[in-house]
């Protein structure tokens, strides 16, 4: 290596492949020149094995809105999907020491100290931020850091645990209640609900029904008729349910008073719900 000083401020020079490098160090101090003008040879070196160096990694909030875009890509048939995930993205970057990280140093620890400012803010109401909330918040998170390895924008990604303690709300009807809550529920609603229960489908499958995929004819293995479930969350979403004589009554009485291409319309003649 080969430095030297002019006006103050040191200059490297040596050879390359034949060709002569000489350059200004922009520094008075002879061991942080040296240590430039390596850098500058190791550049040179990875550039001749075509070895390019990575860019900066991100910091969350500039790359929320590549990732929002993704998300609107692969989940464009599922707009309660995508809102879902900019709802979570706006309380990621609330937090001001999270967004302005970048993806690379958004570690075990970053996280968890995320969990814990997030764990000690109240709610709208005033209570507790739920564990749910947080967790829905952190699988957000999970999503988008994996985006990022996938782009090669990083190496590795950190384990994001969730936070224990999540209490599912779950609720069977009984067969006691049932004719209570049918007699309770309101049109479209009652409607809805005699297709889940009779049939199994989800509620937004069924809300999601339209009248071409409503085959009330009788077919093998369907005395009463089938509907098609074209997709949904799952690979095997896809599928034929059987109609029971009760579901095929309501559906036939529904097309005949429907009109829409939709089974349950709304006000706007689009599907009653988002699900």
């Amino acid at each position: 290596m080969s430095i030297y000083k002019r006006g103050g401020v040191y200059w490297y020079e040596f050879s390359f492949n034949a060709e002569r490098i000489r350059e200004s160090a922009r520094t008075g101090n002879d061991k942080v020149a040296r240590q430039i003008e390596a850098a500058h040879r190791v550049r040179l070196a990875k550039g001749e094995a075509g070895i390019q160096e990575r860019p900066p990694a991100p910091t969350l909030v500039d790359f929320a809105p590549r990732f929002q875009s993704a998300i609107e890509t692969l989940c464009g048939d599922k707009p309660a999907t995508v809102d879902f995930y900019k709802k979570e993205m706006r309380r990621l970057l609330a937090d001001a020491e999270l967004s302005s990280a970048r993806l690379n140093a958004i570690d075990e620890a970053v996280i968890d100290g995320y969990k814990q400012r997030r764990a000690r803010q109240p709610s709208r109401r005033g209570k507790p931020l739920s564990v749910a909330s947080i967790n829905r918040e952190l699988a957000t998170l999970r999503r988008l850091l994996r985006l990022a390895q996938e782009w090669r924008l990083l190496d590795r990604i950190p384990r994001i645990r969730l936070l224990r303690g999540e209490h599912n709300r779950e609720f069977v009807l009984s067969h006691a209640l049932e004719p209570k809550y049918l007699e309770a529920a309101p049109q479209p609603l009652r409607d809805v609900a005699v297709l889940m229960l009779e049939t199994g489908v989800r509620p937004g499958e069924a809300v999601g029904l339209q009248w071409p995929d409503v085959r009330l004819q009788t077919a093998v293995h369907a005395k009463h008729g089938y509907i098609v479930i074209r997709g949904g969350k799952s690979r095997n979403a896809k599928r034929n349910l059987r109609l029971t004589a009760r579901a095929a009554e309501m559906l036939k009485a529904r097309k005949a008073a429907v009109k829409s291409a939709w089974t349950f319309p709304g006000e706007t003649d689009e599907a009653a719900f988002l699900v």
